[in-house]
């Protein structure tokens, strides 16, 4: 019987096919398809598969060596995954050490590693066939079915916003400019002169991006950060499942993923969702680990938090939370001897340091920072930047030790006036909607709920306390998705009326946020999925939605080689294959410059290389700030405008 269900779906995807392109055609008839770039797209796609594919193998390998086996494939594939990633992330760290990141070496290395795990690949594709198989037989609600077509839409909308040239700020700004220079050095160097602030980042996401930039071009980049999000989704649903229900993991999957901020965060090259898919899977298995006592997942929660530590700073946060959560889990559920707890304890943290201390030993050695400065900065902030916000959140919401009369309207603001929290999307109404009802004994009966609303306290307190930015609460949109979506199941089961009111309400407020609140509007989504079908180039789509792009444009094909530029208020350099410089010897740092004049600007100029200025005319305080003023003075005599386009200004230096 779901031998022959299975051959019914396969005959209706084929028609299906079939009736979408013939409908395409009759649509698109006289509009030239760009076959060169639609292939591109979907060699991208297959790239991704097989990164995700080889480290998934690779991981699988490494459990066996160790005898820990996951019965769930869900279960297995990701954390496979992770262990993987937590091997191949220091092995291109390990090639960039030693001057050997270039394309013929990781071109090489998917292969090796291909051969290496090919036995566990050949499980995982049988397996997953296997799997879909049975899906395919399985009796699904009309709720399950709607959650899984509006979850299919929203993976569908990521998917062109990720399969475009990156426009989004800190991926030209910071993640791949940085990896770019590495590229082009084929090593891990000191890249101050690009973005003095990024150069000091933790990098376990941004030289996965690096990688990419390798193999093929910043497209791909993208596909991995959107892949990071769909593999949290899924994550999601084999969490909710396991320990509660399909309905109510298809529920939450659907509400982490349409969630508008970080439907936009699917579009981008941020870290974000990587640093999110790191620390969800650390807390999945420290509940395993609880649950089960086995201490491989113990150990596997502590690499997970090293990787999340190596990805962003506000990794320490997370790390810092299970950490405590494994003493008292130790302590109180499981009532084990203090020795016991103690060694369980040193374990994670140790595990977790080694796993995620590489990037911070980089930072001491290029600037002294130490551990300490780091989390001094994540607490109160480095420069206009905050661990957790933009420096501007504190002053409009009129946050701080001394107004603690404002957190109690904390969420209020951020779910109704999320504009006021910086970067692009909404929050939407589910969590201010339902969390509330957590105050019930009845709703919160359950103990992995319990563990939930534990860790997703702790965090959201030490978020509310460290000036809130709405990008800051993405690591625990996945523990809140769960939480509403178990609340609307408990909640349902009441009574018929609550079952039907609730998930109509669940099932309109899912359409609204994928439609209404699209964080770029549905006129950019048209636009993106043009380009992903090849009726677009790419070219055309970027030159037309970033700035920086239709400037350096002109500047790559018209300036030489051995020209330097040097960019005065904007730090968004990705797309200039010039040598460039945001600082100039003998400053300060990039908001307060020690020139005096302008002549002193000029001989730092001359002393750097520099034979081209660029400036934003729109920016005031990006990048450098504070050389405007000289400008005037150097105008007539050794500056002249070679080319301009608001909001740039390209002048020859005339020395």
């Amino acid at each position: 019987m779901v031998k022959r269900d299975w051959w019914k779906v396969k005959w209706l995807l084929l028609v299906s096919w079939i009736i979408f392109i013939f409908g395409s055609y009759l649509y698109f008839w006289s509009r030239q398809i760009r076959w060169e770039s639609l292939g591109n797209t979907f060699f991208r796609i297959f790239l991704l598969l097989l990164f995700l594919l080889v480290n998934a193998a690779l991981g699988k390998k490494v459990c066996r060596w160790l005898k820990f086996e996951i019965d769930s494939f869900l279960e297995s594939f990701l954390f496979s995954l992770g262990v993987g990633l937590a091997i191949f992330t220091p092995l291109l760290i390990g090639l960039g050490l030693i001057g050997l990141l270039n394309r013929w070496v990781v071109n090489l290395l998917f292969p090796a590693l291909f051969l290496l795990s090919y036995r566990e690949i050949e499980e995982i594709v049988r397996t997953a066939k296997t799997r879909l198989k049975n899906f395919a037989g399985l009796r699904t609600s009309p709720i399950e079915i709607v959650l899984v077509f509006l979850l299919a839409i929203q993976v569908i909308f990521g998917l062109f916003g990720a399969s475009v040239l990156p426009s989004d700020y800190d991926g030209l700004s910071a993640y791949l400019p940085i990896a770019k220079e590495w590229v082009h050095l084929h090593r891990l160097a000191s890249v101050p002169r690009a973005n003095i602030g990024a150069n000091l980042l933790p990098f376990n996401v941004g030289i996965l991006y690096a990688m990419a930039l390798t193999i093929k071009d910043a497209i791909l980049a993208k596909l991995i950060h959107f892949g990071f999000g769909i593999l949290t989704t899924i994550g999601i649903y084999a969490l909710g499942k396991k320990y509660f229900s399909r309905r109510v993991a298809l529920a939450a999957a659907a509400i982490f993923s349409t969630i508008p901020v970080v439907s936009w965060q699917f579009t981008t090259a941020y870290i974000d969702l990587g640093f999110t898919f790191y620390g969800f899977l650390a807390f999945y298995a420290l509940i395993n680990w609880v649950v089960s006592n086995r201490r491989g997942w113990l150990i596997i929660s502590a690499v997970m938090s090293g990787l999340a530590l190596g990805s962003k700073y506000t990794g320490f946060l997370s790390v810092g939370i299970l950490a405590v959560a494994v003493l008292v889990s130790g302590f109180l559920p499981k009532k084990e001897k203090s020795l016991i707890v103690a060694r369980n304890f040193i374990l994670f943290v140790a595990l977790a340091g080694v796993a995620g201390c590489f990037w911070y030993l980089r930072a001491f050695i290029i600037s002294g920072y130490s551990i300490f400065d780091f989390l001094f900065f994540m607490l109160k902030g480095l420069s206009r930047h905050e661990a957790f916000a933009m420096a501007g959140t504190k002053g409009i919401l009129n946050f701080g030790l001394d107004h603690l009369g404002s957190y109690p309207s904390l969420f209020w603001n951020v779910s109704m006036h999320s504009e006021k929290f910086r970067d692009p999307g909404e929050i939407g109404l589910f969590f201010l909607a339902f969390l509330p009802l957590l105050i019930f004994p009845r709703v919160r009966n359950h103990k992995v709920i319990k563990f939930l609303l534990g860790y997703a306290a702790v965090y959201l307190i030490f978020w509310g306390w460290s000036m809130p930015y709405k990008r800051g609460l993405i690591p625990i949109f996945p523990v809140l998705s769960i939480m509403v979506a178990y609340i609307i199941d408990k909640v349902s089961n009441f009574n018929k009326f609550f079952r039907n009111t609730l998930f109509t309400l669940l099932i309109l407020a899912l359409i609204f946020q994928i439609f209404y609140l699209a964080p770029e509007g549905l006129k950019k989504i048209s636009e993106r999925a043009e380009v992903f079908a090849g009726l677009t180039s790419q070219e055309e789509y970027i030159f037309k939605n970033d700035e920086t792009y239709r400037f350096f444009k002109y500047i790559n094909e018209n300036l030489s080689l051995k020209d330097k530029l040097f960019i005065m208020n904007e730090i968004r350099t990705f797309y200039c294959s010039r040598p460039v410089t945001t600082i100039v010897l003998g400053t300060l740092g990039r908001r307060f410059p020690a020139l005096r004049s302008s002549a002193e600007l000029l001989t730092k100029c001359k002393k750097a290389g520099v034979t081209h200025l660029v400036l934003n005319t729109y920016h005031e305080d990006i990048g450098v700030s504070g050389y405007t003023i000289f400008l005037e003075e150097l105008i007539p005599k050794h500056l002249k405008i070679v080319y301009q386009r608001y909001p740039f200004i390209l002048y020859k230096i005339r020395y």
